[in-house]
């Protein structure tokens, strides 16, 4: 008989509401992740640390520990609520400002996971069971098995050809990551995708090229000895900012995908250009998610980022 795990679920200051209760052995493992006896279970809570806002008009600043800029815009402020500090479990507050996910719960959007998860070849999970706890918020918990390995690409050495084969399959297939993720923390060591709720098919050009430039710039980012492996293994250069937009390009190219459309003119700086403007930052970002679901507030991000790319542009 398996133990009961008992996972609390707290309003917005700090009230205990309600209870999940859980007939698995849980033991906490990081983000919104548990691990039973034998399952992984998502969206089973979090001992709650920061969530965002948007805005801080509407907060009264005496109920937050603290109150910190982000330098990711359209996340607004990262705050600690002290009603819900030294709290595990899942709190009725948005984590993200765009997104209706409570703090370690899994909002609608992140139903995505059943379907890609049966689809998507290279998924590293499939989903056993669904339990939808709240039915008010739509909130559910997803219990998954791994059928490849819970590591990472960058954590646990990485095969780089694993990698280069993921994204062929990828872009053959039409499966996209959201461009401005950092979508090399969904991979595992051997090319599998540890979570698939964000992956959307689509064959547009500015779709791909997101792909496959998410992969290189979050991978230059986390780490750069892993990014330069992977350069070498496509016989590809680092020479400057550029080489993330021209040698995805390149990478489509390889691939069979016509290119012709974004690069324009035979001056590197104008190309460059065309292709940021019209095409990378018109694709799909973080705040679109992979189900359409969200388009107003994507839309919102996209105007914003066309606004900062434009202005920084300007000076090269």
């Amino acid at each position: 008989m398996n133990k009961v795990t008992v996972v609390p679920i707290f309003d917005s200051n700090g009230n205990l509401i309600n209870n999940i209760e859980i007939n698995d052995e849980l033991t906490y493992v990081n983000g919104r992740v548990c691990k039973g006896k034998k399952y992984f279970y998502k969206g089973t809570g979090i001992s709650y640390n920061r969530h965002h806002v948007f805005s801080l008009d509407e907060l009264n600043v005496e109920e937050y520990e603290s109150i910190k800029k982000t330098d990711i815009f359209y996340l607004g402020y990262a705050v600690t609520k002290k009603s819900l500090q030294n709290k595990y479990g899942i709190f009725q507050v948005k984590y993200q400002p765009f997104f209706p996910d409570f703090v370690g719960g899994c909002g609608q959007k992140e139903g995505m996971i059943v379907l890609n998860s049966e689809i998507f070849a290279k998924s590293a999970i499939e989903v056993i069971d669904v339990e939808m706890y709240d039915k008010e918020n739509l909130h559910s918990y997803y219990i998954l098995e791994y059928k490849s390995e819970r590591n990472s690409y960058i954590m646990d050495e990485g095969d780089p050809k694993k990698l280069k084969e993921l994204l062929h399959y990828m872009l053959k297939n039409k499966w996209n990551f959201l461009w401005d993720k950092a979508s090399i923390n969904d991979v595992n060591a051997k090319g599998m995708i540890t979570d698939v709720a964000d992956l959307f098919i689509s064959d547009k050009i500015e779709h791909q090229l997101g792909t496959v430039y998410s992969i290189f710039y979050s991978l230059a980012k986390i780490d750069q000895k892993k990014y330069f492996e992977f350069l070498n293994e496509l016989n590809l250069k680092h020479i400057n900012q550029t080489s993330f937009i021209f040698n995805s390009i390149e990478l489509l190219k390889q691939n069979g995908i016509k290119t012709n459309e974004l690069l324009v003119s035979n001056n590197k700086i104008k190309n460059y250009k065309n292709v940021i403007l019209n095409f990378l930052l018109v694709g799909k970002n973080c705040a679109y998610c992979s189900c359409d679901m969200f388009t107003k507030e994507g839309d919102m991000v996209k105007e914003q980022y066309l606004k900062i790319a434009s202005e920084q542009l300007n000076y090269m």
